[in-house]
């Protein structure tokens, strides 16, 4: 098939029933979708400069000449429909097609920016034997004037010639000195499933294969041979006569077919290069960020499982793809890769203890493919949760997690002196059963082993039954002693105030929530430990998703068992503030290891976003990871993977299907060039002066408020007051002792637990601090009533809150609204006055402001801002930058970061209009001026006094400096 014009079968036309004539419809995906392309997105080729034809597939090298390199398609291929594993949500389908472009649009610094010409082959499914060229324009004059109708009969014939499946590759990634390298060559025509009886004609072929050393030492290789290409597979071993020197070797196989068809095969491999993976040093991990040779090192990085097999990729190295793509990477200003196993474990080790080998000469190519371009390299073992080898329970059966252990040290030994390198234990971990990951909070795997620790961690937590009988609200018949308690499942649990058709055991569901958390430490540092004995300076962490809103792992309670702290911002793009800053614990770095843009749809099944609005979502999303003192950012991913049953992965990637960079690669030359070049500045950032504790009791209890509650509270500090904040833990209060806050918010928490609490009064007693604390008071972790502070409150009762109430404050009255099913799911405290009026009260050195109102979680955001306005100036909070125009915008974020010899600025809009902003630093007296872009991040940095050092994309940002009057 060969499809001229732009988007393939976008609006299909159907005869008038009237007149007869051709009635033209309004554009829709459903026939191409029958062809396997999802969707097909409009690409800009203003920025094209020539037309380079393919040197893989040289079809159009003549002919390149016809075509204008303006607009074209980019078609979104769903090419897979089952998987490989379907128990594992991480598996790859089988690799029915091969996309490759004929015809690039290259812009003027060499970026290839569309594939006006694609080439479809399929390999396998329904379409087997088919191939299919896409011209994505529409042919203009200059195609009839360069006899273009000829190659017309010659693109026919090559189309009409089916499929060729021509395969080279080594039977191992790297070789040790002195071993002796084989090629095995494949090939075999395809055929559809109605032809296959008959199968195609043979073919002729030959092959060229050419051999050489990449640093021109004059090690070269070279073989010939012919073969008839039939409908059966064959298979041929080469063994290469070489004396295998350290360092990487291309191979590039030229082949020919009778019919004149000419296609170019690229493979290597590595003479291992132990002095290459020792250069340089291992990064250390500092307060905020990376640091690498003495410097810090912001992270712009790229998650990447190679252009051509996608997660396949070390069961099918192909190491010349590898040097190519890192390449292109390195020179789009990346510096940091995650790669890893995302599935198919028991193919890398089948039996405990024995991994395969091919497996592990693949894992020792990519990263010294990394390190010869000077790309550090996150491996992650696991994903969602660890592969269980025989065991039980994932995380708790000492056989899984022995296995898992061997499994590792397979890895890592092999790499101890390795510097480009560190290790993430699992990708997005969900506790405990496979068959439930990514459910709102902990799911049981219903075994022995995690009942037995659960009822063993209860007995350490609560000490006697009785007390724990007492906290889950049962008698002693339903609870005799810590050996009769169940692992509860949600159906069990009371999540809403309507559920309340029978009597269900709610607060325990806290226990579960926090028992999970521990063992998810106490297996990673069982890892962790394996790997630090073989690797004592390699980093390790753990891949954590946006799970703070899920009751799923959290950077707060697992920080304390790695070197760095990460999450994976998706889904909530409206929280990015909230994402970075509650994943970033006092002393590590925290980065966001995975972001990107998920596809979404309109009810009619075509794409929403075009290619240009995940470009600003993307550079927003890397900004904010900026802006919260965080490391930097990590994109998922470099080439689209399209061998996923999951349309939603055809569309994630810097790179389209065919290879070619869409808008958002955009994003990490930007930031690559500029962080690169004012990476000296980030040394000993200075720490908020406002902390804003998560309520993590409620969060993590059977009645969440916590996710609605700290939200807001970002929202307002970060955009109406243009405050920011750093985040603690309800648990974990100690990082504002060592690093003193001047202002310190606990937002509408509800049930607190009681050390807790007690350690937060200690510090703003010693320190001085402002505590701002709104709602209820005096209810424990486990929600009941107590008799808390009322030496600070005064006597209080619980009570519901009013569809409208008022708070006062400062003299005012604010109005304070719970709207909906707020009224049922809030609380207040009344105190004997019943005045909703605002405490204040000293604590040692400090101040308790205490609000009777959840304030938080009402409707009205001003009177929030108002509250937080009047604690941050009864704090002494120092607002750095006076915005004189600007400011009052809705959807402009904009901060400071102050560091020892300057400052980093982060603005960002999200607004539908641009605007001119105007802001002045109090502390240096230094005035910038520039225009915020709609959706878009403007960046840059100053030295002490002030002075511009840096601009993010300096080509379309200007920013005035004037300097103190």
């Amino acid at each position: 098939m060969i499809s001229f014009g732009g988007a393939p079968f976008k609006q299909p036309v159907r005869q008038g029933a009237e007149d007869g004539g051709w009635v033209i419809e309004p554009e829709q995906t459903a026939y191409h979708q029958q062809l396997h392309i999802h969707e097909t997105l409009k690409v800009n080729g203003s920025s094209a400069w020539l037309l380079r034809a393919s040197d893989e597939i040289p079809l159009l090298d003549n002919a390149k000449d016809l075509f204008d390199s303006g607009d074209s398609w980019n078609l979104v291929p769903h090419v897979t429909k089952s998987a490989d594993l379907p128990h594992q949500m991480g598996s790859a389908g089988p690799m029915d097609a091969r996309i490759y472009p004929l015809l690039k649009a290259v812009s003027a610094d060499g970026r290839e920016r569309a594939a006006p010409v694609v080439l479809w082959e399929h390999v396998g499914g329904p379409y087997a034997g088919g191939r299919w060229m896409f011209v994505n324009e529409p042919l203009s004059e200059r195609f009839a004037a360069g006899g273009g109708a000829g190659f017309l009969h010659e693109w026919a014939a090559f189309c009409a010639g089916g499929v060729t499946e021509l395969w080279i590759k080594p039977n191992y990634a790297s070789y040790a000195s002195g071993e002796q390298p084989m090629l095995t060559f494949q090939s075999q025509r395809i055929c559809s499933a109605e032809a296959s009886s008959v199968g195609p004609a043979p073919v002729d072929w030959t092959f060229q294969i050419v051999i050489d050393r990449e640093d021109r030492s004059g090690q070269s290789w070279q073989f010939k041979y012919m073969a008839e290409v039939t409908g059966e597979l064959d298979i041929s071993r080469i063994p290469i006569t070489l004396e295998l020197r350290p360092g990487f070797y291309k191979v590039i196989c030229k082949a020919e077919s009778s019919t004149g068809e000419v296609r170019f095969l690229r493979q290597g491999f590595w003479g291992m290069d132990e002095s290459l993976l020792k250069e340089g040093s291992p990064i250390v991990c500092g307060k905020d960020y990376f640091w690498k040779d003495g410097e810090p090192l912001p992270v712009v990085g790229m998650t990447y499982m190679t252009s051509d097999v996608a997660r396949k990729f070390l069961f099918l190295p192909n190491v010349d793809a590898w040097n190519r793509d890192m390449a292109h990477m390195r020179k789009a200003g990346i510096n940091w890769i995650r790669t890893g196993i995302w599935t198919a474990y028991r193919n890398v080790m089948q039996v405990d203890g024995h991994a395969s080998e091919e497996v592990l000469r693949a894992i020792d190519a990519f990263l010294q493919t990394a390190r010869k371009h000077d790309l550090h390299v996150t491996f992650t073992f696991f994903s969602f949760t660890p592969e269980t080898w025989e065991g039980g329970n994932p995380y708790l059966d000492p056989r899984s997690v022995n296995a898992q252990k061997r499994f590792i040290r397979s890895i890592v030994t092999r790499h101890s002196n390795t510097s480009g390198v560190d290790w993430d234990l699992i990708n997005e971990p969900s506790m405990f059963d496979p068959a439930r990951i990514f459910a709102s909070g902990p799911r049981s795997g219903r075994d022995a082993v995690e009942r037995a620790a659960f009822v063993e961690w209860l007995r350490k937590r609560h000490g006697r039954v009785e007390l724990l009988q007492e906290r889950w609200n049962m008698t002693p018949d339903e609870l005799p002693d810590f050996a009769a308690t169940e692992l509860p499942e949600p159906e069990d649990i009371n999540f809403d105030v309507q559920d309340m058709h029978q009597a269900k055991k709610g607060t325990r569901w806290l226990d579960y929530s926090l028992f999970s958390m521990e063992m998810l430490n106490r297996w990673a540092k069982e890892l962790y430990a394996t790997i630090k004995e073989a690797c004592p300076t390699h980093a390790v962490t753990i891949g954590q998703d946006e799970a703070l809103g899920a009751q799923r792992p959290s950077p707060f309670f697992y920080g304390e068992a790695v070197d760095y702290t990460t999450v994976h911002t998706w889904w909530l793009n409206d929280h990015l503030v909230w994402s970075g800053a509650f994943a970033k614990t006092a002393d590590k770095p925290s980065l966001v290891q995975e972001t990107g843009i998920m596809y979404v749809e309109t009810p009619d099944g075509r794409a929403k976003r075009s290619e240009a609005e995940l470009h600003h979502m993307l550079e927003r999303k890397y900004a904010y990871s900026f802006a919260t003192g965080g490391a930097g950012a990590i994109q998922w991913i470099w080439n689209t993977n399209f061998y996923m049953n999951n349309a939603n992965e055809s569309h994630i990637g810097a790179l389209r299907a065919d290879g070619t960079e869409k808008p958002e690669a955009s994003v990490s030359y930007d930031f690559g060039r500029f962080m690169n070049d004012i990476r000296g500045l980030l040394k000993e950032r200075v720490r908020e002066q406002t902390a804003v504790v998560f309520p993590y009791s409620n969060d993590l209890s059977n009645r969440r408020l916590a996710f609605d509650a700290t939200t807001t509270a970002s929202r307002v500090l970060a955009y109406d007051l243009k405050l920011p904040f750093r985040a603690v833990s309800e648990y974990d209060v100690t990082p504002l002792a060592k690093e003193p806050a001047k202002l310190v918010i606990f937002p509408s928490p509800h049930n607190i637990d009681d050390d807790a609490l007690n350690c937060l009064l200690d510090v703003v007693s010693e320190t001085g601090a402002v505590l701002l604390l709104t709602g209820p008071a005096g209810l424990d972790a486990y929600w009941r009533k107590s008799g808390r502070l009322t030496e600070l409150l005064g006597s209080r009762e619980l009570a519901n809150v009013r569809r409208e109430e008022r708070l006062e404050l400062d003299g005012g009255f604010y109005p304070v609204s719970f709207g909906a099913r707020r009224i049922a799911e809030a609380s207040k405290e009344i105190g004997l006055s019943g005045s909703s009026s605002l405490v204040s009260v000293p604590i040692g050195r400090g101040k308790l402001l205490w609000s009777p109102l959840p304030v938080e979680l009402n409707d009205r955001q001003s009177t929030v801002a108002a509250l937080y306005r009047h604690a941050a100036d009864l704090a002494g909070c120092v607002v750095e930058l006076e915005w004189i125009r600007g400011g009052d915008l809705p959807g402009i974020y904009g901060r400071k970061l102050s560091f020892r010899d300057g400052a980093l600025y982060v603005f960002i809009s999200e607004s539908g209009d641009d605007a001119d902003i105007e802001i002045k630093d109090i502390v240096t007296g230094c005035g910038y001026a520039f225009r915020a872009e709609s959706e878009r991040a403007v960046l840059f940095a100053v030295d002490r006094s002030g002075k511009l050092l840096s601009v993010f994309r300096p080509e379309e940002v200007a920013v005035e400096w004037t300097r103190p009057s």
